[in-house]
């Protein structure tokens, strides 16, 4: 049994020893799945993966399946966004206590979390936000995934920081101008489609461009290159984000639209209604931790971490790695 294994097998005895609800696995590569498979455990078990493929492998199976609608980069607002869709779905309720073992791109099985599910806090998530717009979450889901690229990836080497404006358009382009030649004027509409897999790198090429991306309720591109001519004096922003972000802050108050920022000093993605944040940092937390990274292995005295397997014969605090 390989490391992924050996986390997989311990983890689910620490949802049985402490009678958890259910037990929710994020993957990315379906190594952690496997390593279930091989086990049979008892427990109620929820996969939650952004690939269609594994998603698909375990719709059917007497498993819970949550199609995650992109890669985020960071484990914990991931994992928000897995227990609100299996909220949503029934597979667990408020008050169930839920051991994760989560996943990053980067690294299958990277650490083990207990939540305690409250359904008041979990609806400042994303997903159940996004229950309340008209915005298509497919159309929501391609922007957001595209923009989390360009945090993660930059471009030609070097980071850089954009927007989009989802909503309607012609509202948006009234409190806007037109800073440089439009690029997308003259296409036809399937061209411009956000939803078309053929479009991705263009957007993500004129993400260099000054100014703001313009997209349709229905997902159609309008223009790129925009500067966002409201007053940002109404926009409450934390300390150190920059002109961009209260712009479009600002102009989600004054028209029904959808705002997401990139930042280009790190990268962070961030999503704007009526002026609030709904991803912002500070709010990655608000479901209960007990323990991150590192848990004691109640049965048998021995802890693991991702890459670092430890035996001993004394008892000791559990720690983080």
């Amino acid at each position: 049994m390989n490391n992924i294994g050996i986390f997989v097998k311990h983890s689910l005895e620490i949802a049985q020893e402490i009678s958890s609800s259910s037990f929710l696995l994020l993957t990315e590569t379906g190594e952690g799945l496997r390593a279930i498979e091989a086990l049979k455990p008892e427990i109620d078990i929820i996969v939650a993966t952004p690939s269609n493929e594994i998603y698909r492998k375990v719709v059917g199976q007497r498993w819970h399946a949550v199609k995650l609608p992109y890669r985020g980069r960071d484990v914990i607002s991931t994992i928000q966004e897995a227990l609100v869709l299996a909220l949503d779905k029934s597979y667990i309720s408020e008050g169930d206590e839920v051991v994760v073992l989560g996943s990053t791109p980067d690294q299958e099985a990277s650490s083990l979390f207990f939540y305690s599910v409250d359904r008041e806090t979990l609806n400042l998530s994303l997903c159940e936000f996004l229950r309340k717009t008209y915005i298509k979450q497919e159309i929501f889901q391609t922007v957001l995934e595209i923009a989390m690229e360009i945090g993660r990836e930059g471009r030609e080497g070097r980071l850089i920081g954009t927007a989009f404006i989802i909503g309607n358009e012609n509202d948006v382009m009234k409190r806007s101008k037109q800073i440089i030649l439009n690029p997308f004027k003259g296409h036809s509409i399937e061209e411009r489609a956000i939803t078309s897999p053929k479009i991705k790198e263009t957007v993500k090429e004129f993400s260099q461009l000054d100014g703001v991306f313009v997209i349709s309720k229905d997902g159609i591109i309008q223009s790129a290159g925009v500067y966002i001519n409201v007053d940002t004096g109404s926009a409450e922003l934390p300390q150190g984000l920059g002109a961009r972000h209260a712009a479009v802050a600002a102009l989600t108050t004054e028209v029904d639209c959808i705002g997401i920022t990139v930042s280009q000093s790190g990268g962070i993605v961030r999503v704007f209604k009526n002026g609030i944040d709904y991803r912002a940092p500070e709010k990655n937390f608000y479901i209960k931790m007990l323990k991150k990274n590192c848990w004691r292995n109640l049965i048998e005295e021995k802890y693991y971490c991702r890459g670092n397997y430890k035996n001993t014969h004394r008892r000791t605090e559990s720690r983080g790695c």
